[in-house]
């Protein structure tokens, strides 16, 4: 990748072709471009990426394992990775002119696949656009209708105090009774607002299948209290420890245990039930 400014190109570029200065390539002049991206190197390893995925546009339903697909997908990075960093260009080169003699007729054929592609993608967007112009057209023009409704309103109440024989009291309740009926309108075009305004995306929704969730109905569970066979004497609770005088044979806490939430019988419980733990085992069994 060539990569300098328009005058730089200008005076390398007196003919059609010229050499690339940093690496000898052939290049046309017509093929130029200006650098997307800052770094050299990121622009060479994109444009040699579009290149070998124009002829290597294989799809996994080309395969016959996904096994095969990854090993395909691999072959175009190790290809894409040789030609970027200069490891067996030529070799590579040969590799990918072999494959695209052996493969033209897939090729032309997934080329017009993806044209197709892009050319109903194209269409749908476009489609998209004109009815999200559209929905949100219909949405300011239901705006503008409430809020001339509202100073319709307005214009009525300032009326009507200033010519009418009714006392104030009525007009301000029919005033209010109307507000109320303009405010039920506001938040309908609301609604529909912010259903108009948002995308459809209808072709992906219309290709979209959505199966119900299944329900599984199972008795219900009911909590019993794990026993522990330990062949031996029985572990006194928690609260038997301290009447028992167990906890009086323990190291005190120090401040820093009670902090997360320790309680001391529960070590007190936990080794007694390790020293008594197989003491009643026959002995045929041990």
């Amino acid at each position: 990748v060539f990569c300098s400014c328009e005058s730089c190109v200008d005076s390398v570029f007196i003919r059609p072709s010229a050499a690339c200065p940093e690496c000898g390539v052939a290049l046309r002049r017509n093929l130029f471009r200006l650098q997307q991206f800052e770094d050299s190197f990121v622009e060479k390893e994109v444009d040699i990426r579009k290149r070998i995925l124009k002829d290597y546009n294989k799809s996994a339903d080309d395969f016959l394992s996904l096994r095969e697909y990854n090993d395909y997908l691999e072959e175009v990075e190790a290809i894409i990775y040789n030609l970027s960093n200069g490891y067996d260009v030529e070799e590579t080169r040969q590799r990918v002119e072999q494959y695209k003699r052996e493969n033209q007729a897939l090729i032309m054929r997934n080329r017009a696949r993806q044209l197709r592609y892009g050319q109903v993608l194209s269409t749908q967007l476009e489609v998209e656009r004109v009815e999200q112009e559209l929905r949100n057209k219909r949405a300011l023009e239901e705006e503008q209708e409430v809020a001339r409704s509202r100073q319709r309103q307005k214009d009525s109440i300032i009326d009507e105090l200033m010519h009418s024989d009714r006392p104030a009291s009525d007009v301000l309740r029919t005033a209010r009774h109307a507000a109320s009926a303009v405010a039920k309108e506001t938040d309908t075009v609301s609604t529909i607002k912010k259903d108009l305004t948002q995308p459809t995306f209808q072709g992906q929704m219309d290709s979209a299948v959505f199966e119900p969730v299944p329900s599984e109905v199972g008795s219900l569970y009911f909590y019993q209290p794990l026993l522990v066979e330990t062949h031996g004497p029985g572990v006194p609770d928690l609260e038997e420890l301290e009447s028992y005088g167990y906890l009086s044979n323990v190291r005190s806490l120090e401040e820093q245990h009670l902090g997360s939430g320790f309680v001391l019988a529960y070590a007190c419980q936990r080794a007694l039930q390790e020293a008594f733990s197989c003491l009643l085992l026959p002995p045929e069994n041990r």
